[in-house]
This record gives C-alpha cells, sequence and structure tokens, in this order.
C-alpha cells in the first residue's frame, strides 16, 4: 500500500472546499499539510469500522443501503434529507433514525426556547434563533476536534452540538427553513457561511453583483453568519476569511457571496467527509464518499481519478487503473496525466489481490 500521506496529499490539493483555514486550498503548501495532518492523526474519532471490500461487488454495494439511487439532479430531496441519505448510506438505516430523533428533540427544544408567549404574533428572527441555537442549546464549532468525522456526519454533530461550517451550516439553513427565516448558503472559499434574511419575505436576489454587494454590505436587509460562531460577519472578517484561504492579495468580489444550490452544498460536505476519513485512514469509508459524490456527478474525471487512489489504497489495482485510465482520456494535458500512466501500468504489473 502506498504511503497514506502522500496519497492525502494528491487528493485533498484538488479539494477545493476543505474546511477549513489551516489546510489552504488553492495554495496548499506542503508543510501546512503535512502539520494538519499530524494534528488530525492526534485526533479522536469514534471508531469507524471498516468492512470487508470485495473486488468484484459493484460500487453501489458497498453502501450500507441504496438510498442515494433515488437522488434526482434535477429533483434533490432537501439538504438535511440528503446529509441524513449520507448518513444512512455509510453507517445504515439505524445511524439515521438515531439522527432523526436527536433532529426532532432540537426542534422540540428550540420551540420552547423561542416561544414569545400566548398572543404574540410577531415572526421569529434569524437574530433569536441563533442566540438559542448558539446559547442555551449549546451548539458550537468544534476547535479542538476540527478534523473529526464526527463534525461531518449530521447524526453525530445533533448528537454532540458540536461540528464544523458546513455541516453547521446545514442545520442552520434547515432550522431557519423550519421556523420560518430566510436564509440560503454560501459556498465561500474555505469557510461555509450563512445569508440570513430579516425579512422572510424580502424581495432581495442574490444572482446578480450588484445584489451580492448590498447582501453583504447593508445591515437592513440580511447578515452573514459564521455558522462555525453564529455570529455576524463584518466586510472586513469576511475578507479576512478570504485571505486566510487564497491568500494576503486575494479581493473579495460579489461572487464569493452568490447563494451556494443544494447540490454544491452536499457535494462539498461529502468531499470534507471523505478527506475527514482519509485523514484517519479509512479508506473504505472514503470510497464510499466517493461513490456518492459520483452519483452526483457521474463523468467527473477528478473524483475518478480520487477514487482510483482509494481504489489502489485497497489494493484493488484493476479498479484504480480503470479510474487512472478514464481521467488521463478526458484530462490528457493535465500534468498528473503522465504520472498516472506510469502508475497504471506498474498498477497492471502487481498480482490480483483476493478480498
Amino acid at each position: 500500500m502506498s504511503n497514506s500521506n502522500e496519497f492525502a496529499k494528491n487528493i485533498l490539493l484538488e479539494i477545493d472546499d476543505l474546511e477549513t483555514d489551516e489546510l489552504k486550498t488553492d495554495e496548499l503548501k506542503t508543510e501546512q499539510f503535512d502539520v494538519a495532518l499530524s494534528e488530525a492523526g492526534e485526533l479522536e474519532t469514534a471508531p469507524v469500522e471498516e468492512d470487508v471490500f470485495e473486488v468484484n461487488l459493484p460500487n453501489s454495494c458497498m453502501l450500507k443501503t441504496t438510498i442515494s439511487d433515488t437522488w434526482q439532479l434535477d429533483d434533490l430531496p432537501t439538504l438535511m434529507m440528503l446529509a441524513m441519505d449520507v448518513v444512512e448510506s455509510l453507517f445504515g438505516i439505524e445511524a439515521r433514525e438515531r439522527g432523526e430523533v436527536e433532529l426532532f428533540d432540537l426542534e422540540r427544544e428550540l420551540a420552547d426556547q423561542l416561544d414569545q408567549g400566548f398572543g404574540d404574533t410577531r415572526p421569529i428572527t434569524g437574530k433569536a434563533l441563533l442566540a438559542a441555537l448558539y446559547g442555551p442549546l449549546g451548539f458550537v464549532g468544534d476547535w479542538e476536534r476540527f478534523f473529526a468525522v464526527d463534525n461531518c456526519l449530521m447524526d453525530r454533530v445533533l448528537s454532540r452540538r458540536r461540528g464544523i461550517p458546513v455541516s453547521m451550516a446545514v442545520l442552520v439553513l434547515y432550522l431557519c427553513e423550519r421556523f420560518g427565516i430566510r436564509a440560503e448558503g454560501i459556498s465561500f472559499p474555505g469557510h461555509f457561511l450563512v445569508r440570513v434574511f430579516h425579512e422572510p419575505d424580502a424581495d432581495i436576489e442574490t444572482d446578480t453583483e450588484s445584489d451580492a454587494e448590498i447582501s453583504l454590505d447593508s445591515t437592513d436587509s440580511c447578515d452573514i453568519i459564521d455558522p462555525f460562531t453564529g455570529k455576524v460577519l463584518s466586510h472586513h472578517q469576511i475578507e479576512q476569511l478570504l485571505r486566510g484561504a487564497r491568500g494576503n492579495l486575494a479581493k473579495l468580489t460579489p461572487q464569493h457571496l452568490v447563494a451556494a444550490e443544494p447540490l454544491e452544498v452536499i457535494m462539498r460536505l461529502l468531499n470534507v467527509t471523505k478527506a475527514s476519513f482519509i485523514h484517519h485512514q479509512h479508506f473504505t469509508h472514503a470510497l464510499m464518499c466517493s461513490q456518492l459524490l459520483l452519483t452526483l456527478k457521474p463523468d467527473c474525471p477528478l473524483e475518478r481519478r480520487d477514487r482510483g487512489f482509494l481504489y489502489e489504497q485497497l489494493e484493488c489495482h484493476q479498479l484504480a487503473v480503470d479510474d487512472f485510465e478514464y481521467f488521463i482520456e478526458q484530462c490528457p494535458e493535465d500534468p498528473l496525466a503522465d504520472v498516472l500512466k506510469i502508475q497504471a501500468l506498474a498498477l497492471d504489473l502487481l498480482p490480483s489481490v483476493l478480498h
């Protein structure tokens, strides 16, 4: 098996949406990654039992259930439903059911916290919801175990009341919808954000440059929230986040603050989950995440390449070669294509491994 640190570098260098400022996405330096990977290796995480992997099984058979077969790109479920589908796919229906019970209990607790008394018909505000969620209900970003798988999987986020920006954002967006608050995700570089509107029926679009500028600078219509802390971010703080992810010369533009589609959000969550499994060398579960990503984007050559690396780690040499050859065919000019040609030839010479 090839060195897992080198393998993780190959994949994480391409994961543009990794949820941390320590791991720079576009300008990641090797020494920074080594430090982060070392720290991740020391973090505790709930035990993940590796499954026996059989080469001859189709990819979908690795998943605990076939719930992802119901995903239709033109009619995806809600974000929370997709996050629970991921839990079910990786760890089975019982894990999903535990998560759904936790979610139901949280909604009830939150409703009690937001109870404005008999006869009060004022709408619940985003400010009140966030104050309750990140205050008495105890949700907070997990600085101490940032790279733990627990922070990516929604059932564990709910039970521990800890998460990372993108997983916490999925929860905030769900709760806002449930309590009639208009909100949307922002797939910001290196740190997922949430835009919360002050009025549920605010007639503001965010898909043009001028509208995005209004949504950033105007406190009359909306706030941009850091879902890791639940706090409102200023223009300066958002710029600092951007520079932490893209370098000191990066300039904040309206495009950075355009609302994210559900597909984009769930893919970001899956990418981070996959990276976390790789950190902890749970390659079978990382492969399951890769398969879910390919369910959403079946022709993505970068994901096929990443799956090839995972197959190689699991000594499924022929499957790895197939994915490498697909990547080479689709991206012949990529600098990695020549390297993978040599790697594929070397794998072809290895004896078959029976799993």
